[in-house]
């Protein structure tokens, strides 16, 4: 099950890059959405808009190398964001034909503490490895930030690459959460009079926002028109 889930969806997940003059720098990880070129990322990753490139990594040998010397980006746009929420929908600048599943966005609703879970994304791109890594956990609880945003809690510890790539709930292969980063407890209390006295923490749970917010953003640029 766990490999069919990664072969369903690694395809999907491209480098997110910036192009600064001329200098490339990695971002983390983009993942499909449509077959008009859409994409989900986490929306702290394009703060800054100019410059957004994606790139597909996937050679189809069984054996890829570490790092791709030469490789297709192709210009993005930010065309809906949630900065709340941290969600942010892009769309490809040039018209590709692009196969996605069918039936594959589900809710977090459906996630229940012990479900099987796999996150994929470009752990080390900062270091050159471009390749998308699959990595299985379990989802450790549902909690609502302080402001109010869905977050799915998993006992995996990402790595900055993996931010922005999907979170997929094994049994029906769905995603349910866009990789936020590793979870840091004092951030639940960011503001409150204990702050300066809960010191930070590097854990071993990471999180993601429910996909839901990114349902949204696609809503509002409809794509969901024949709902």
């Amino acid at each position: 099950m766990l490999q069919g889930t990664s072969q369903k969806f690694r395809g999907g997940c491209l480098m997110l890059v910036r192009d600064t003059e001329g200098a490339v720098g990695f971002l983390g990880t983009a993942f499909l959405v449509h077959g008009s070129g859409y994409l989900l990322t986490a929306a702290h990753l394009v703060s800054k808009p100019e410059g957004l490139l994606v790139v597909a990594t996937a050679s189809g040998g069984e054996y890829q190398p570490m790092t791709f010397d030469r490789v297709a980006a192709i210009p993005v746009s930010i065309v809906q964001q949630d900065i709340a929420h941290d969600v942010a929908l892009l769309k490809m600048e040039q018209e590709i034909a692009i196969g996605v599943p069918d039936d594959f966005l589900g809710s977090g609703a459906n996630v229940r503490p012990g479900a099987s879970l796999m996150s994929l994304g470009y752990a080390f791109g900062h270091e050159q490895l471009h390749t998308a890594l699959s990595v299985g956990s379990f989802a450790s609880a549902k909690i609502r930030s302080p402001n109010d945003t869905q977050l799915i809690l998993f006992d995996t510890m990402v790595q900055d690459g993996d931010t922005g790539g999907p979170l997929i709930h094994v049994s029906d292969g769905h995603i349910v959460g866009i990789v936020s980063g590793r979870f840091e407890p004092a951030e639940v209390v960011r503001g409150s009079a204990d702050w300066e006295r809960r010191p930070a923490r590097d854990t071993n749970i990471s999180f993601a926002v429910d996909i839901d917010y990114g349902v949204e953003l696609m809503r509002a640029e409809g794509l969901f028109e024949h709902d």
